[in-house]
């Protein structure tokens, strides 16, 4: 039995089957990177929320521990055991700076007056005083040489930091 052979105008084209197949394929390719790239998106924009509550408390604890490095002493401190912790402090030059946190934000308060925004999303702020030795808390203001602060914040992908320092009293 023979072939035959189709003349080359007869095979120009293509047929139904393969453009609803390659249509086909196309769109499922579209598909999968529109949500590839979708979700790439959502975890970019969560460790970018993840980050900038952070970074804020961080900054927080930074601000304070530069401030109370250069106060002259501890004016009232709160017990360590309050998540909703504050911290009075004089300067060298008699300004009272006092941080607060209430609800979910910090504040800062100079020389009694207006309290200022100093970070929102912070969860908990605490403030531990010690002793000349280092080693022994206390909540007498005349006797705190050193301060330990924590600060956390809630991550909006999950969990929580906290990030705590360390830091003594100028003054002594």
């Amino acid at each position: 039995m023979r072939r035959r052979r189709l003349q080359p105008e007869a095979r120009r084209g293509v047929t139904l089957l393969e453009v609803m197949t390659a249509a086909t394929l196309a769109a499922t390719m579209m598909t999968a990177s529109f949500v590839v790239l979708r979700s790439s998106y959502a975890a970019w924009t969560a460790h970018e929320a993840d980050l900038d509550r952070a970074g804020n408390a961080t900054a927080v604890l930074r601000h304070l521990v530069q401030n109370v490095r250069q106060c002259a002493g501890v004016v009232a401190i709160t017990a360590p055991s309050d998540d909703s912790g504050s911290l009075t402090v004089v300067l060298a030059d008699g300004a009272t700076w006092r941080w607060d946190h209430s609800g979910t934000s910090i504040t800062l308060s100079i020389n009694g007056g207006a309290s200022q925004p100093l970070a929102e999303d912070i969860q908990q702020l605490t403030f531990t005083g010690y002793e000349a030795d280092g080693l022994t808390p206390t909540t007498e203001p005349n006797d705190v040489q050193a301060v330990h602060a924590s600060v956390t914040t809630q991550l909006p992908a999950g969990g929580a930091r906290t990030v705590s320092s360390y830091t003594w009293v100028r003054s002594w």
